[in-house]
């Protein structure tokens, strides 16, 4: 999609933004006014979302989108968490790469054991069949471990807990468990979200590991492009899980 900011007035920040069938929209984003309604203003599509197709409430969503993203990325203010931020998500990839075996060893020692074993980390949580609100045996689903970075890249903080989402065939939804702990805010948060896995023949700790955790990192900055309706930079058009959620459908991409 193609966007421009075309003013910012009064604590309000307007973007233009052109969807991929040609039709334009215009996006009214109130900074400075927690309180304020956003506004999105098009001439093409039904005005009401139950009035709207799947595909057409998914385009509207990805203008939005496009809309947030192009003025945390081009003004002085900051629209967007960290976690759907690139940049940001590049910078921890980055924090990563650059972490002494050892060091990455004692951070994510917790996390990699969680993965491997989900029926202890179950236990831990209290995941159990006597206290989910679903019938059956419950099964994690995901598991989100946040990290915080300086401004040099390099992790000075592995936030305590884990954010864990689980479910099973009988529930309607997902349900979560944990703290959603937060960086301080001289600090950048970074939070990969893992599936549990199985250890592969020739898996070799840390450093396989460590590669699981960027490459989701990679699939979320993928994701975050998808979620705007766009194509990701090449570098990123990768296969495998990233968000949990977006305006898109993994269904609809093979790579």
């Amino acid at each position: 999609m193609k966007s421009d900011i075309i003013g910012i007035k009064e604590g309000v920040i307007g973007v233009e933004v052109i969807d991929p069938k040609g039709n334009s929209h215009l996006i009214e984003l109130a900074v400075d006014n927690e309180d304020a309604d956003d506004y999105h203003g098009q001439d093409v599509y039904p005005h009401s979302s139950s009035k709207r197709t799947e595909e057409q409430e998914r385009l509207m969503n990805q203008v939005f989108a496009r809309a947030r993203f192009e003025a945390h990325t081009q003004t002085e203010y900051e629209i967007l968490r960290d976690g759907w931020d690139p940049r940001q998500l590049r910078r921890g990839i980055d924090a990563l790469e650059n972490m002494p075996a050892e060091e990455f060893d004692e951070a994510f020692r917790e996390y990699y054991h969680a993965l491997i074993n989900p029926e202890r980390a179950k236990n831990e949580y209290g995941i159990t069949e006597e206290t989910v609100e679903f019938p059956g045996v419950p099964e994690i689903a995901l598991i989100m471990k946040g990290f915080c970075i300086d401004d040099d890249n390099e992790v000075v903080n592995v936030l305590p807990d884990m954010y864990i989402y689980y479910s099973n065939e009988h529930a309607e939804k997902n349900y979560t468990t944990g703290t959603p702990a937060s960086c301080s805010d001289d600090t950048t948060q970074i939070t990969p979200m893992l599936s549990p896995f199985k250890l592969p023949d020739d898996f070799v700790y840390p450093e396989d590991f460590r590669g699981f955790m960027i490459h989701n990192l990679m699939c979320q900055i993928r994701d975050i492009y998808w979620n705007m309706g766009e194509d990701p930079p090449a570098a990123y058009e990768i296969d495998g899980f990233g968000k949990g959620t977006g305006n898109f459908d993994y269904e609809e991409y093979n790579y």
